[in-house]
């Protein structure tokens, strides 16, 4: 980061080969649609570049950029304020155990994940698909250990009752 900080560009490089797959990971998750994915993680990387001289290694770079990515898709979210209306609008057949495979399950659990509120959204993420613990998801999103272990238990029910209602 501090050969970023003084204008490398291969160091830049290094960190997008080495975040960009996680950062699409967590806005994919977050706003559920691949193009406001990657104008996510394409901004997150120009706010990387651009604000690089604001970083402060007190915290992993790791962090920074989730913080930054999830500030992003707090951002678009804020603009699709009828994504979470239109998603559970869906109509979705009933899984029987004879008749879904591991990608329907995968997908229906991305559904599930999607309707989640905004907040408990970004909790799940970090959380379960990243693999950040509460104290690192806690400073991405901008909240307290307490707030991300509420957020969580309260995601992982909602998606535990959405699958029921999908047949799962």
């Amino acid at each position: 980061m501090q050969q970023v900080k003084k204008g490398d560009e291969v160091a830049l490089r290094v960190l997008i080969d080495r975040y960009r797959e996680r950062l699409y990971r967590l806005a994919l998750g977050l706003l559920a649609d691949r193009s406001a994915a990657d104008d996510a993680v394409q901004e997150t990387f120009i706010r990387l570049w651009t604000r690089a001289r604001r970083y402060n290694p007190r915290h992993t770079v790791a962090v920074w950029l989730y913080t930054i990515c999830v500030r992003r898709c707090y951002d678009e979210l804020r603009r699709r304020r009828r994504h979470r209306e239109a998603v559970e609008q869906m109509e979705l057949p009933v899984a029987t155990a004879g008749n879904i495979d591991g990608e329907q399950v995968l997908a229906l659990l991305q559904r599930a994940v999607a309707t989640l509120p905004t907040k408990q959204r970004i909790v799940y993420q970090l959380r379960e698909i990243e693999c950040l613990d509460a104290e690192s998801t806690a400073e991405a999103a901008h909240m307290t250990v307490e707030q991300v272990k509420a957020n969580l238990w309260n995601a992982r029910n909602t998606v535990r009752e959405k699958l029921k209602q999908y047949g799962i």
